[in-house]
């Protein structure tokens, strides 16, 4: 954001709107001009900058448009001390001397105290003056710049002006389409009242600012404005709000935006990405569940569930093939918030949803959801074992269904060689329901080794070069497999031992080894 005295804007009527800058070739070297200029003022004072950023402003430009850019530069700039020693030490020392001997009305009364003091700390007179004032801000060096690009200037901003104005927003209104997770959780964690409808097939969010215009809460509208980054991620996207600027008018005015008329403004706006929690129970169970190996892939706030005209937010979804899971977690509250997501949870239907809610909120009409929620309780930690139990339950009850189902058709393979879990993804089905199936009826043609399936003819081959490399040499481990991986087998162990042949380890180094033929009369397996 920008200070309020920088914001540029255009008002008709009851509406107002930012007044953006093109990205055109001439406002692009404005800003190359104002990024080359910190640059050249590297090792040099800051005051020295604003010297040379204020001659800028004889250009003709809005010297609102050039200070804008020039604060924003600020926040990428390194300002260091071109001293080691501490200047408030210094100040003090220098203060409580002028205090004993009075205030200083000539040359000669200043030079006798600077030079007192510097005596008194060891250092040079000039030591002393360089060091005076050296951690003013007009007096720090400029040491370092993060590089940004004019383009990414320009963006940023276009950005700015927009978030500054919505810093006298009272609601917020918008509507997107893709990225509403992200921007569901931004909502929750900068603590907006919000309330979400789904009108067609977009969700329209509106967040509301301070309850009364009388007495107005900045907190509410920084937190729009830091919302709104995360608004312009998505591919389209609009965005309606109610400015509040003047107390004398007691006016209302409307900002409209949209990605079809506006987004070419914000074109390279750099956002972060990071993930955010809502809390560290959150956090904690997702870092527990995640060094598992379940199978199960953990999603942070997914999809929205349709919850009458609102939606509701779980916190997780576990997904495995078909299934699909959602946890709610339900830990710091008040009477309202846990009156509303009672509610909520009563409109539920045909969604498997696990509520871990905290000891402490135990009460009778949780209790009356377990008819159609699973409830588990926690104290401090979000426990694994219960949730794992129902997943695992639910797993093999779908695992059940589809071995029903895979008996009822029959199985085409096209490759030679083929893993069963890629048989399985083939089918859209677990890899156990694969598994299973395979211990009742055998695939004509093929041999089941461990986890693959490989064709008898693949098989022959692999054995006839095998036999033809051993009447002419020894072969190793190594050797082996590269032949078995060349005619394109998987797993050389598995068909070595399938097609008669032993390894013999003479070390750890498989280029030690001997293959074999196991003794004779020993029948082969396929």
């Amino acid at each position: 954001m920008l200070p309020s005295s920088l914001l540029i804007t255009r008002r008709r009527r009851d509406r107002i709107k930012p007044v953006y800058v093109e990205l055109n070739q001439e406002n692009l070297s404005v800003a190359h001009l104002i990024i080359q200029t910190y640059t050249d003022h590297l090792g040099k004072k800051k005051s020295e900058l604003n010297e040379a950023l204020s001659g800028l402003e004889d250009l003709g430009y809005d010297y609102r448009f050039l200070r804008g850019l020039s604060i924003l530069l600020n926040r990428k700039c390194l300002l260091e001390s071109k001293t080691t020693l501490d200047p408030f030490k210094i100040r003090k020392h220098v203060f409580k001397i002028t205090h004993k001997h009075g205030f200083p009305t000539t040359p000669n009364a200043r030079q006798n105290i600077l030079h007192q003091s510097a005596t008194e700390l060891g250092i040079t007179i000039e030591t002393l003056e360089n060091t005076l004032y050296s951690d003013l801000e007009n007096e720090l060096i400029l040491k370092d710049i993060e590089s940004i690009s004019p383009q990414s200037l320009l963006s940023w901003y276009n950005l700015s002006l927009t978030q500054t104005l919505l810093f006298y927003s009272t609601e917020l209104t918008f509507t997107v389409t893709g990225n509403w997770q992200r921007i569901f959780r931004q909502i929750k964690w900068l603590g907006l009242i919000y309330i979400i409808r789904k009108r067609d097939e977009e969700y329209e969010i509106k967040v509301d600012g301070p309850t009364s215009l009388f007495k107005l809460n900045r907190r509410y509208g920084t937190s729009l404005a830091k919302l709104l980054p995360t608004i312009l991620q998505c591919q389209d996207w609009s965005v309606k709000a109610k400015i509040f600027r003047q107390k004398r008018e007691r006016r209302l005015l409307n900002l409209e935006l949209d990605s079809h008329k506006q987004s070419k403004y914000f074109a390279s706006v750099e956002i972060p990405t990071k993930e955010v929690y809502d809390s560290l129970v959150e956090q904690d169970f997702a870092k527990r569940f995640n060094l598992l190996d379940t199978g199960w892939t953990l999603t942070r706030e997914p999809s929205p569930i349709p919850v009458g005209r609102h939606v509701m937010l779980p916190d997780f979804l576990f997904k495995k093939n078909k299934l699909k899971i959602y946890l709610e977690i339900v830990g710091f509250w008040t009477p309202q918030y846990l009156q509303n997501k009672i509610k909520k949870l009563e409109l539920i239907n045909n969604i498997d949803l696990v509520v871990a809610v905290d000891k402490n909120l135990a009460c009778q009409k949780l209790e009356k959801l377990r008819a159609k929620l699973r409830i588990i309780y926690y104290q401090r930690k979000v426990p694994l074992k219960p949730i794992l139990l129902y997943l695992q339950e639910k797993e093999n009850l779908l695992v059940k269904e589809q071995i029903r189902f895979l008996r009822t058709i029959p199985f085409s393979i096209q490759k030679p060689v083929i893993d069963i879990k890629e048989l399985a993804d083939q089918l859209d089905v677990l890899k156990a329901a694969v598994k299973e199936i395979l211990k009742e009826r055998q695939i004509p043609g093929y041999v089941r080794l461990g986890d693959i399936l490989i064709r008898q003819s693949k098989l022959t081959e692999i054995k006839k070069r095998l036999d033809a490399q051993l009447e002419e040499r020894e072969l190793n481990l190594t050797e082996a497999s590269q032949i078995i991986n060349d005619t394109g087998g998987l797993n050389s162990t598995f068909i070595l031992d399938i097609l008669g042949f032993k390894i013999e380890w003479a070390g750890i180094d498989p280029r030690s080894t001997k293959i074999t033929l196991k003794e004779k009369g020993r029948k082969k397996r396929f």
